[in-house]
């Protein structure tokens, strides 16, 4: 695993396979000391943010610098979070491979090279190099993800976060890795021993690549089900209605339906953008 015993290590795997009410249930059960205090208070916040929890973090107080970037996480990947965080970016602050990932998720894709630099601080902490394979496959680098991936073999194969990572990476490299995807996120669904929107969503996404259109549909309806307004399951069933020749009607309403949930959602910003430039091409034609 790492170098020392991680009391979080349960929660923070929970955090990422997105089964929050377990996360914080997990954290409950930490009795923490005065010097891991913070770093459980960061995951529990983080944990109720995730859930659309936002009105607990103001009972978290801004005296410590993780603290003031876990207040900072609601407006993550803005010009504005950017500049806040910036002087946090210290080399003692950044010594904490906590605060590094939380500054890292608040840095996002706008300060991507920030956030690798920031996150490469820390090669022994699980969550910094999944972040990392995250934003290297956002930049379409799956070299240096996979990179990374097999390098954490060495130290953290069998940690779930660990294995989540690989998984990301088998998507973006497609091909016969779609169910080698597939499998990693199925046995995540049963060590979780629970459903979640996220896990759905994945596994949705390798049977939508692999053809598997009905059953992919059939998760996405369920992870709707237990969060109605999911942007991310929204988005994909919107893809997937395509995919499987739903009626006009059927598209627009998800498609609404994701608009309402989230305006800035990378899918709907895309399409938008996509349409403004169709738009822009046939005005050139019809002129």
């Amino acid at each position: 695993m790492t170098d020392h015993i991680d009391d979080f290590y349960t929660a923070r795997n929970l955090l990422y396979l997105g089964a929050y009410p377990q996360a914080l249930t997990s954290l409950s059960h930490v009795h923490a000391t005065s010097s891991q205090e913070p770093e459980q208070q960061s995951l529990k916040h983080r944990a109720l943010l995730l859930q659309g929890t936002t009105t607990m973090l103001s009972s978290l107080p801004t005296a410590l610098p993780l603290y003031q970037a876990v207040h900072l996480l609601p407006q993550r990947n803005t010009p504005e979070a950017i500049e806040a965080i910036t002087p946090l970016l210290t080399t003692a602050n950044l010594a904490s491979a906590t605060f590094a990932a939380v500054a890292a998720q608040v840095l996002g894709e706008l300060g991507r090279d920030e956030a690798l630099r920031i996150l490469a601080m820390h090669p022994r902490s699980l969550e910094c190099v999944a972040l990392s394979v995250a934003l290297l496959l956002g930049m379409d680098r799956a070299d240096m993800a996979q990179k990374l991936v097999a390098k954490s073999r060495g130290w953290a194969e069998d940690a779930p976060l660990a294995q989540m990572a690989e998984a990301w990476v088998a998507l973006h490299v497609g091909g016969a890795k779609y169910t080698e995807g597939l499998y990693i996120f199925d046995e995540m669904a049963q060590a979780v021993a629970a459903e979640t929107p996220l896990l759905l969503n994945a596994r949705a996404v390798c049977r939508m690549h692999l053809g598997q259109v009905p059953e992919a549909e059939e998760l996405l309806l369920q992870a709707l089900g237990m969060q109605p307004g999911h942007a991310d399951t929204l988005a994909n069933l919107v893809v997937c209605a395509n995919l499987s020749a739903k009626t006009l009607e059927t598209k627009e309403r998800y498609l609404g339906q994701l608009r309402d949930a989230a305006p800035q959602h990378p899918f709907v910003s895309d399409l938008d953008a996509k349409s403004a430039e169709f738009d822009q091409l046939a005005l050139r034609f019809t002129q």
